[in-house]
């Protein structure tokens, strides 16, 4: 849901990177009657990824990340 997304100075912020490790498990949707979409619209610099990285809870040393 959009409103799960957190909004990160007037901005929802989705950060998506590979897995760390493979599931043994499927990641289906759990409504499959409820459409979905999401569209790639660009792709950020290096320098605007680690400006946007600083701004997570992760990239500012609040979070846990195990691969950060």
């Amino acid at each position: 849901m959009p409103d799960d997304i957190p909004v990160v100075e007037g901005c929802r912020l989705l950060v998506l990177d590979e897995w760390m490790y493979h599931r043994s498990w499927s990641a289906d949707r759990f409504f499959q009657l409820l459409p979905g979409a999401a569209e790639l619209t660009r792709v950020l610099s290096a320098d605007e990824a680690r400006t946007w990285f600083a701004r997570t809870s992760f990239g500012n040393g609040t979070g846990t990340c195990r691969s950060c």
